[in-house]
């Protein structure tokens, strides 16, 4: 099962749901696991021209203006110079562990390994490998905690109603944050 979320930006241009998505992003040539989530309210995803290169775990969400890059485009600088080649460029891999979550407009850089059950902050720059269980974040991308620190330090936090009706929610965080 697949479940994107997506909320057209433009109705003047075909928007694509579901396993559309995934499908096009297969298409494309990612490996993508099984459960994987795509969080699109405002832009699509970005893989870069070697989407091939791209692999996303199980149970993965990633979620909006995500760029997974697998090339340095910076390379056409050393081609240019007297003394470059004209064939020289970078490629790189991206993989991606199972049960991660991508936060919104982060980019991944080629040659690049994101753990099992890693939490990737929200805008972050990945550039080095990051470790199975963490939660890392930044630019560039650093590990800020283990998955269980976060668990202890957010353990008051937790909201138990992922499985609630909408407007049910919705009563319930209107009340919890005096927006009533």
């Amino acid at each position: 099962m697949f479940k994107v979320f997506k909320k057209p930006i433009n109705n003047n241009k075909k928007v694509l749901a579901g396993n559309d998505i995934i499908a096009n992003y297969r298409r494309q040539g990612v490996c993508i696991g099984e459960n994987v989530s795509f969080i699109e309210p405002i832009s699509p995803v970005i893989f870069s021209s070697e989407p091939y290169l791209v692999s996303i775990g199980d149970n993965t969400t990633v979620s909006f203006d995500v760029a997974f890059i697998t090339h340095d485009a910076a390379t056409r600088v050393i081609r240019n110079l007297p003394d470059g080649d004209s064939e020289t460029v970078i490629y790189g891999t991206i993989d991606v562990g199972k049960n991660c979550f991508i936060g919104a407009r982060s980019t991944i850089l080629p040659n690049v390994k994101i753990g099992n059950n890693t939490i990737i902050g929200a805008g972050s720059l990945v550039n080095r490998d990051i470790p199975d269980n963490v939660i890392a974040a930044g630019n560039p991308c650093k590990v800020i905690c283990t998955l269980n620190e976060y668990r202890e330090k957010h353990k008051e936090d937790f909201l138990y109603m992922v499985s609630l009706p909408y407007e049910v929610k919705k009563k319930f965080l209107l009340t919890n944050f005096n927006r009533v």
